[in-house]
């Protein structure tokens, strides 16, 4: 009667084992792959092209268009003026925007001086995506 019990018990232990080792594990879900950011693209309105741009007052007003999709972080944007003469500093700014449009202007400009603008977008997202513009200027 042992014997039959022992065998009873080892033919149920093996069918445990078998059981358990042909039970497949859930398939664990494979997580999302990270976005990928779009490189910063930008424009500014009215585009100075390769011309200077035009100030009749101290300030100049313009437009970034910002081309490349804004992450839900945002974009920080730093507006640099320099007289060309000697790369002094007369006008520098810091902002931060979610808007694809942000309207900006630059100061302190004397008539008949020539003036370096640098404009830099820089992903709050991802530091190391940025891109620059530099535009030259002059107050009439």
């Amino acid at each position: 009667m042992k014997s039959i019990q022992n065998s009873r018990s080892t033919i149920l232990l093996f069918a445990a084992f078998f059981f358990f080792a042909c039970t497949k594990k859930a398939a664990t879900p494979t997580p999302p792959a990270p976005e990928v950011e779009e490189n910063i693209a930008f424009s500014i309105n009215p585009d100075p092209g390769g011309s200077v741009a035009a100030a009749s007052t101290e300030s100049y007003p313009f437009k970034i268009n910002i081309t490349s999709k804004v992450s839900t972080m945002g974009v920080k944007i730093e507006l640099t003026t320099r007289k060309d003469a000697d790369g002094v500093v007369v006008d520098s700014k810091s902002l931060e925007s979610t808007s694809s449009v942000v309207d900006v202007s630059v100061g302190t400009l004397s008539p008949g001086l020539l003036y370096n603008v640098t404009v830099l977008v820089t992903s709050k997202k991802t530091s190391s995506n940025s891109s620059s513009k530099l535009f030259k200027l002059a107050r009439k």
